[in-house]
């Protein structure tokens, strides 16, 4: 931190002390002004979280004051410059407590009653309950490669153990990647989108015509590297999304549904129970 921010940090931590200690006596000081507005030390009460010391509280502090201070000044020229209708205002106040109320209520209520547990068996019933749900957007991958310099040893070898499903092959080229390799990925049986290859091999240099090409090794050099990559298995166009990508999907779909049906079952009894007991009614 420079001489200049320090300093600040240091006088506005001294005039924040008096400030809190003079309200500890009773002759509570401001620490900042807003045209008419003034904030006092019990203003900033829960503005620094326990355990924060030192700078960090102070620029916390001196966070808050600044946001403050706009927000007044925004508040004074709003006031003069816009004819406010207070009865909509207040009533438009009341209805968004009200709203908060209602919310945390329904969160409460979420978190103890709602069954978070959503089995294998759910998910597969409704992946396939809702086909055309899940259609692809964009094409999906299985992939291995292995990144190598170009003058790396042995390379038609490697490409041999690379298409090979044989045991004693993938353990020599295992080996050979450990030592060789300055980046590989032989196993990886999940499905990823072209983007997020993108991040780890040069995948734009593939062919869109040429995504249908699994088993075989693509070849690309790139900023004096070479990748060799196998594309297992993919899918494009309209095909129907797999379950594994489509899984934690899935369950958070269920899981929202579950949460959606609680709240209006809670909507509901409360309603029924108001009706019972005559808590309820509306005037002609």
């Amino acid at each position: 931190m420079g001489k200049i921010n320090t300093c600040f940090l240091m006088g506005f931590a001294a005039v924040l002390a008096i400030a809190l200690e003079s309200c500890h006596r009773g002759k509570s000081q401001p620490v900042a002004r807003s045209y008419d507005a003034y904030l006092y030390p019990e203003g900033l009460q829960g503005v620094v979280p326990p355990g924060v010391t030192g700078n960090d509280s102070i620029q916390l502090a001196h966070a808050y004051i600044e946001q403050w201070i706009r927000q007044q000044a925004l508040l004074h020229h709003a006031q003069r410059n816009v004819s406010i209708n207070s009865e909509r205002l207040e009533r438009q106040v009341t209805e968004y407590r009200n709203g908060l109320i209602v919310y945390e209520y329904e969160q409460a209520l979420v978190s103890q009653k709602l069954d978070t547990v959503v089995t294998d068996g759910e998910i597969q019933a409704y992946y396939k309950a809702r086909e055309a749900l899940f259609t692809l957007k964009q094409p999906i991958f299985k992939m291995s490669y292995v990144k190598l310099k170009p003058d790396a040893p042995e390379l038609d070898r490697v490409k041999r153990w690379f298409l090979s499903a044989d045991f004693e092959d993938r353990d020599l080229l295992e080996k050979y990647c450990a030592v060789y390799a300055l980046d590989y990925q032989l196993q990886d049986t999940g499905w990823h989108y072209a983007s997020e290859l993108a991040n780890r091999v040069p995948f734009a240099r593939i062919n869109e015509g040429d995504y249908g090409k699994t088993g075989r090794i693509f070849e690309i050099i790139e900023n004096n590297e070479l990748y060799l990559i196998i594309l297992h298995d993919s899918r494009f166009g309209d095909d129907r999304s797999p379950l594994a990508l489509e899984y934690e999907n899935i369950r958070n779909l269920i899981l929202n549904k579950r949460k959606i049906e609680l709240i209006d079952q809670m909507h509901k009894l409360i309603m029924d129970d108001a009706r019972k007991k005559n808590n309820i009614e509306t005037y002609n």
